[in-house]
């Protein structure tokens, strides 16, 4: 049996038993409502007055609470191997993804993850275009997983992640940061990393094109003023 259909298996004889010990409690004259939340709190191991003192202590409210205490195992136990799988699933794709990574040669990186860079990844995957991302938000990065790109959890700000990115072994990194402080940043990393590094980078405020030139930009791209289409048509013919 699958560890997923077990999870399921374990949550429908929680929901099951929850069924059971609100009903005992509906028999012990409680209107449906109050059982419903009574018993909820309970699995929860949350307990309030709502149900009056004497009925507590009734042979049908004690099995409800017996079985609200296995509904709370039962939750708990389908909750940790929900989120264990999740984490298994992440870390069995961040280790694939790493060994891709170390074997690319005249890649692209695109830092950070957002939506500039969404869209620039989506065409380069069209393309069959070679490329890293590097995204700060492990649930950003497992999503690309699933989309079957090569992604880092790492930011721009922590010299490793580029490394780790392959850097030293890309042939361009796109700095497609939302501020032209971010990108400079990006841009002198970079070099700093490897010299020989192509350079694309977006500029926000056209007052600071200079400035990103001299942070090491081969080529700046202002999506302000052009066309979407030709932004991604401009990069992707220059890293081609």
């Amino acid at each position: 049996m699958k560890s997923e259909d077990a999870r399921y298996i374990l949550l429908a004889a929680a929901i099951i038993l929850y069924s059971i010990a609100v009903a005992l409690t509906v028999s012990e004259n409680v209107d449906l409502k109050t059982a419903i939340i009574w018993n909820l709190l309970a699995s929860l191991y949350i307990y309030y007055s709502l149900i009056q003192t004497s009925i507590v202590s009734s042979p049908a409210i004690l099995i409800a609470s017996l079985l609200d205490a296995f509904v709370f195992a039962l939750l708990t136990v389908f909750l940790a191997g929900w989120f264990m799988g999740i984490i298994r699933r992440i870390n069995i794709s961040e280790y694939l993804s790493s060994i891709k990574i170390k074997r690319l040669r005249g890649h692209v990186i695109l830092a950070p993850y957002n939506s500039f860079s969404k869209t620039l990844s989506e065409e380069m995957q069209k393309k069959k275009i070679k490329f890293v991302i590097m995204a700060e938000n492990p649930v950003q990065v497992a999503k690309l997983y699933n989309k079957h790109m090569l992604a880092i959890v790492g930011g721009v700000k922590n010299k490793e992640s580029f490394k780790i990115a392959g850097l030293d072994n890309a042939n361009h990194i796109i700095a497609c940061g939302d501020s032209d402080v971010e990108n400079a940043l990006i841009a002198i990393t970079s070099k700093s990393i490897n010299p020989n590094i192509k350079i694309i980078s977006r500029v926000i405020e056209e007052d600071n094109i200079k400035k990103l030139y001299k942070s090491g930009a081969s080529l700046i791209v202002i999506p302000g003023i052009t066309a979407g289409e030709r932004i991604s048509g401009e990069i992707l013919n220059r890293v081609v």
